[in-house]
């Protein structure tokens, strides 16, 4: 098994056992990760069921993580983590999670998440990172979906 260790703002964090599908450490990952229990996520109308398969994109050189959702094959959505400091190893991947979201559904729509969760002290560095991240994601998001597509079909 293989680690992803998500580390959040408030110092806490949480590991998740995922399958190893690809790891390039110091450069990228791909893991997989199946939904044990249904999972609705806040402020958006998407369920994930149980049996979801999840194939997860980790980047060194990138301020985000991407996620995409398939259920019998078909994708659901895809889910850009703003994340900092990714490191990427033998046996695990770690990042500090920067609280906001992107939900991008299969159309190309984004939709901001969580925002509302960054805590007013927020290092101005994070809130650079956050915004310009935000911008990346939101304004190529067809050329992102092509991307994780690509990366992503073949372990289906």
């Amino acid at each position: 098994m293989f680690i992803e260790r998500k580390r959040r703002l408030d110092g806490s964090f949480v590991d998740f056992e995922c399958e190893r599908l690809l790891v390039e450490p110091g450069r990228r990952a791909v893991l997989r990760y199946v939904i044990p229990s249904q999972r609705r996520l806040e402020g958006t109308d998407l369920t994930l069921l149980p049996g979801t398969v999840t194939i997860a994109h980790y980047w060194a050189d990138r301020s985000y993580n991407a996620y995409a959702w398939y259920r019998d094959g078909a994708a659901l959505g895809y889910y850009c983590s703003i994340a900092d400091a990714t490191e990427i190893a033998e046996g695990r991947v770690e990042y500090l999670d920067l609280a906001v979201d992107v939900l991008i559904d299969v159309r190309g729509s984004a939709t901001v998440l969580d925002e509302d969760e960054l805590p007013a002290d927020l290092a101005p560095g994070h809130r650079r990172t956050i915004n310009r991240t935000l911008e990346d994601v939101t304004s190529g998001t067809k050329r992102l979906i092509a991307e994780i597509e690509r990366e992503s079909r073949p372990f289906l």
